[in-house]
Parts: C-alpha cells; sequence; structure tokens
C-alpha cells in the first residue's frame, strides 16, 4: 500500500520561556481534565485545540518535557509510522506542538510504498512492530521522490499514523517540551510502546551497533 505524509500545519502556538519549559510535568495518556494541571504550557494547548478535540472525552494527552544535551537525541533516530496500526485500520489522529527549537522532528513528504511485514509461516507481526525505513527514505530522497521537512517550533500541526518521521538531535542544549493530543487510539491499546506511560520516559530508545550509530551516540558520553 502506499502512503503519502498528511502533515498540516494549523497555526501558531506561543513561545515560552526555558525556565517555564523545565516546570512543565510531562503526561502519559492523561485525559484533557487531567492535562490542565501540567502547567500553562498544557493550558495553552488545550485552548488552542479544536472545539471538536477539546470537548471529545476520548483524546488523551501525551507529551514530554525533556532537557537534550547538544547532539542528544529524544527518541531513536529512525524513521517510523507512529501507532504500528494495519493498512486498513482507522487513523490515529494527532495534533502536536514543539515548544523550544533544541530538537525539531523531521518528516518525510512524498509517496512510500507501505508493505505489510512478512513474517515465517504467515503469522502477523505484533502491535506496534516497527520497520526501520531509512534505506528506502534515503534512495527516495537521492532520486527526488521524497522530500524531508523539519517541523518548526511553537507550530500547531496535524498528521496520523500513515505520516513517517524520525526524530533529530539537539541542535544546542536546552529544554523541550513536545505535546500531542491523540484522537483515535482505543483505550488499553498502547500503540506498540510497550505501556501506556513510555511515551514520556526519558531514555534514548537504541543500542549503537554500526559506527555511524556510534559516532551519533558519542555526545551522551561526554
Amino acid at each position: 500500500m502506499i502512503h503519502e505524509s498528511t502533515v498540516q500545519v494549523l497555526g501558531d502556538f506561543p513561545s515560552f520561556p526555558q525556565s517555564v519549559i523545565r516546570e512543565e510535568a510531562s503526561q502519559a495518556r492523561t485525559s484533557i481534565a487531567e492535562a490542565l494541571h501540567a502547567g500553562p504550557i498544557h493550558r495553552a494547548f488545550i485552548q488552542t485545540l479544536p472545539a471538536s478535540w477539546r470537548y471529545d472525552p476520548t483524546v488523551e494527552i501525551f507529551s514530554r518535557a525533556l532537557w537534550l544535551k547538544e547532539g542528544w537525541y529524544p527518541l531513536s533516530p529512525h524513521f517510523h509510522f507512529d501507532w504500528g496500526r494495519d493498512a486498513d485500520a482507522p487513523p490515529v489522529e494527532t495534533l502536536m506542538v514543539c515548544v523550544g527549537d533544541v530538537s525539531l522532528t523531521e518528516f518525510i513528504l512524498g509517496p512510500i510504498d507501505h508493505p505489510e511485514p512478512q513474517l515465517p509461516s504467515g503469522l502477523r507481526p505484533p502491535q506496534g512492530h516497527m520497520h526501520r525505513w531509512d534505506d528506502q527514505v534515503e534512495a527516495g530522497l537521492r532520486s527526488g521522490a521524497l522530500r524531508s521537512w523539519h517541523i518548526a517550533s511553537e507550530k500547531l500541526m496535524l498528521f496520523d499514523n500513515r505520516a513517517l518521521h524520525r526524530a533529530r538531535p539537539a541542535a544546542k542544549s536546552g529544554w523541550r517540551a513536545l505535546l500531542r493530543a491523540i484522537r483515535g487510539l482505543a483505550a488499553g491499546e498502547d500503540g506498540g510502546y510497550g505501556n501506556p506511560g513510555a511515551f514520556t520516559a526519558s531514555r534514548n530508545g537504541f543500542i549503537p551497533e554500526t559506527d555511524d550509530e556510534k559516532s551519533r551516540y558519542a555526545p551522551y558520553l561526554a
């Protein structure tokens, strides 16, 4: 199946100083009512949501406030699709904003073949299976079939689980808060993260194996 990212920038979001970002409380799949108590950035984010989201009781808030050193990654540096949904499953929509310009997510725009993973004996992959798309993306970028787009900070964005993206290393040391409102994820569905709270964990998420990965991991050891 051919997927094409549907990333849209919906508008501007207020900026906040580093002193405010560092005090914000990360949220692990909480309700909108609960997330209102997480701090001024969450309150501004919820106020910015369209009414159809703000008053939808199924919408959940995921967020992570992190301090990153220059060169650190907030997540694994590999391209991935969120939530590990089957191609014919209803989409999971995300409204997202990144506060602070320390590390800005990279999206891939353009059509990409999204085959069903093949496992022995006809078995299907577990929910949340992530295929490493790096080689296919690099080939598409070289041919011009795909293009890379880095998000801007303080912009409200809409995308779904068919949007291919990856974390980028911090360009400088500092705080950033990534806030998401999620719609379409069933109650109790962990989305492949292992548990509902894993998105908010401060973790690197990969073990360096190749020489390139080891060089990218070096800032963590400094």
